[in-house]
């Protein structure tokens, strides 16, 4: 099996190599001799059910009865046949004739339209090479194909989602998301991502409920606490908002990331206060009287995203590194051990 990409298209595709043994072109059937018939049907029934784009066989002339019946099973409207050649070896003698046909499909993808099972895992693998060196649709396209071969490769849905949030597409990105978290409940890093597809989308309620249960379950994510106070601010939820800035000066922790978001909390802290005291005189120089007074939120909902305050908090100013230290990429998973099984 040989799996290669198809410049044409963009698309991996699968070929079956039967050639001939080392040169010879004796590429046969082991069978009883009275059931040759039926084994090249069983055969040909046997390769028509795996995905693979084009098959090459190399057969003497004049072509045997038995191989000349299978390669009439693929004379159909589904496949091509043509000549590709005559086949030099060294053991073939100086009056044989060895040729190479090869059959393919009409579309020039696979059949059914999936990959071949072999070549899933090398597919994959290619897949966050391409990802990693930037070329996103042909990676994106390459999980698709794995993710359409095999839907149940946890692996491939996790990093497709990572490739939605590289491109912007958070949307998408919180559906697989979800759909993860659907057959992997416990899983932390699922649930995290999750919480900044929904924060990218200005999801702020729905993003503080998710970094909620996350820190339910590891109180001492320090970046994961951040985050649901900056969720809880932008959502109009300043008393819980300052309440979990606050709320850090309750753990004791020597951990980098817990300590540089400490500090970010209290500078937040001291924002709001600051905030807070500018606009105290203001609301008692114009206290509000009747109808009009009830029409106004109270002075708490309508400082909650100031103008001045809201970008730097929503935008997180954390420290370098710590992005890629809470989103690595999809490999960590599962510590990149791909399967590179020559095929």
């Amino acid at each position: 099996m040989k799996t290669y990409l198809d410049e044409s298209n963009g698309h991996f595709c699968d070929e079956i190599q039967m050639v001939g043994n080392c040169g010879t072109g004796r590429t046969g059937l082991l069978c009883t001799p009275q059931l040759e018939s039926e084994a090249v049907d069983a055969f040909a029934g046997c390769i028509g059910k795996e995905n693979w784009a084009r098959m090459k066989l190399e057969c003497l002339e004049p072509v045997s009865p038995r191989l000349e019946r299978l390669l009439r099973a693929f004379a159909t409207e589904r496949f091509l046949c043509e000549d590709a050649g005559r086949v030099e070896g060294r053991r073939l003698s100086q009056g044989d004739r060895c040729r190479s046909v090869l059959i393919s499909t009409r579309s020039g993808r696979n059949l059914r339209g999936c990959l071949n099972r072999r070549s899933i895992d090398l597919v994959f693998d290619s897949a966050m090479d391409l990802h990693a060196c930037g070329d996103l649709d042909r990676a994106e396209a390459a999980y698709r194909q794995v993710a359409r071969s095999a839907p149940r490769h946890i692996h491939v849905r996790y990093a497709l989602g990572q490739l939605c949030c590289d491109r912007g597409d958070y949307a998408e990105a919180e559906q697989i998301y979800r759909g993860l978290l659907s057959v992997m409940p416990q899983v932390d890093r699922i649930l995290h991502r999750l919480g900044d597809t929904q924060m990218a989308q200005a999801l702020y309620r729905d993003a503080s409920e998710t970094f909620e249960n996350l820190l339910a379950r590891h109180p001492h994510l320090g970046v994961v606490r951040y985050k649901l106070a900056v969720c809880l601010l932008a959502a109009g939820l300043r008393e819980a908002a300052v309440a979990a800035f606050e709320s850090f000066e309750d753990i004791v922790s020597d951990d980098p990331d817990h300590m540089r978001c400490k500090a970010k909390s209290r500078e937040a802290l001291w924002h709001l206060s600051t905030l807070a005291e500018s606009q105290r005189p203001q609301a008692e120089c114009q206290a509000p009287q009747g109808a009009e007074e009830a029409s106004r939120p109270p002075p708490a909902a309508a400082s909650a995203t100031p103008l001045g305050l809201a970008m730097p908090l929503l935008r997180p100013s954390l420290p370098r590194g710590i992005s890629t230290h809470l989103h690595a990429r999809a490999a960590s998973l599962y510590g990149r051990i791909g399967s590179r099984l020559k095929h």
